[in-house]
């Protein structure tokens, strides 16, 4: 009798611990992350750019902030859950040449009164306690990209990872150039660049139509070349049996640039050969 009703105790209290982590688990356990508010979002957003907001668009997983800065209006992506601003794509560009010349005076100006007192300073100081990194700012960012590379920013992103670094697409109106810069250091990593590919505003078609409403005859061939900078349609009209001209159309004006008139000699020596050889 007695040992059942020791079995029932112990039996009771382990049945009683199993109930209470149980009860740790689904009642005291930490809910899921809550995700980021609006107005944290914006205020995130404020401390992180030097700007205006002009309006918010929310989606199911991100805020998606329109902001105008000093180098133009930009579209910053935070993400809810972790509040990390994951994109930032510039929507409308400003001219502010003038205002990067002036910071780049004043650096140089402190960088120069900076010497000066290391060179007066006669005692080294010992270092103090190094503070953590901060990132640059887009706006430093930037400053730092356009002084290495000329061109209008179309993306700026930040990549958050072990070694955090901003990947920048600048363009003007001949290249492409991809840019990488420290996030911290602000140091160039590296810069690659490409040729655009020119759009042509004058198709092919159009452009002979322009050509035939001037030169009567029969357009034979139609070549794209770009000369000087300049895309260019050259196409061969055939006049009659022993004359051709060679026009040249601007692609993207549909001008007629030149015309030049010719003999149609290697064709007619071409009919020739294939007379004899029949």
């Amino acid at each position: 009798m007695k040992r059942r009703q020791v079995a029932w105790l112990v039996g009771g209290f382990i049945l009683t611990i199993f109930i209470f982590v149980i009860a740790q688990q689904f009642i005291f356990s930490p809910a899921s992350a809550e995700q980021l508010s609006r107005e944290k979002a914006e205020q995130h957003v404020s401390e992180r750019f030097d700007g205006e907001i002009k309006g918010v668009h929310e989606t199911t997983s991100h805020y998606e902030f329109e902001v105008e800065l000093k180098t133009g209006v930009y579209r910053v992506s935070v993400e809810k859950q972790r509040g990390h601003v994951e994109q930032l794509t510039r929507e409308e560009a400003y001219e502010y040449e003038e205002e990067v010349n002036e910071e780049t005076e004043v650096e140089e100006n402190q960088s120069e009164e900076a010497q000066e007192d290391e060179e007066s300073t006669e005692e080294i100081e010992e270092p103090a306690d190094e503070e953590e990194p901060t990132i640059l700012s887009y706006d430093q960012v930037t400053s730092i990209a356009l002084n290495e590379q000329e061109g209008n920013i179309t993306e700026l992103n930040l990549m958050d990872e072990d070694e955090p670094y901003y990947q920048l697409i600048i363009e003007d109106e001949e290249m492409v150039y991809e840019m990488m810069i420290d996030a911290y250091e602000g140091t160039v990593i590296s810069l690659q660049s490409e040729a655009k590919t020119p759009d042509t505003v004058v198709s092919e078609e159009e452009a002979v139509e322009i050509v035939l409403s001037e030169i009567e005859g029969d357009v034979t061939g139609v070549d794209l070349r770009e000369v000087e900078g300049s895309l260019y349609y050259f196409m061969t009209v055939v006049l009659n049996e022993e004359e051709q001209a060679i026009a040249q159309v601007n692609a993207f004006s549909g001008e007629i640039h030149s015309v030049a008139w010719e003999e149609r000699e290697e064709e007619n020596d071409d009919d020739e050969s294939e007379e004899e050889e029949e």
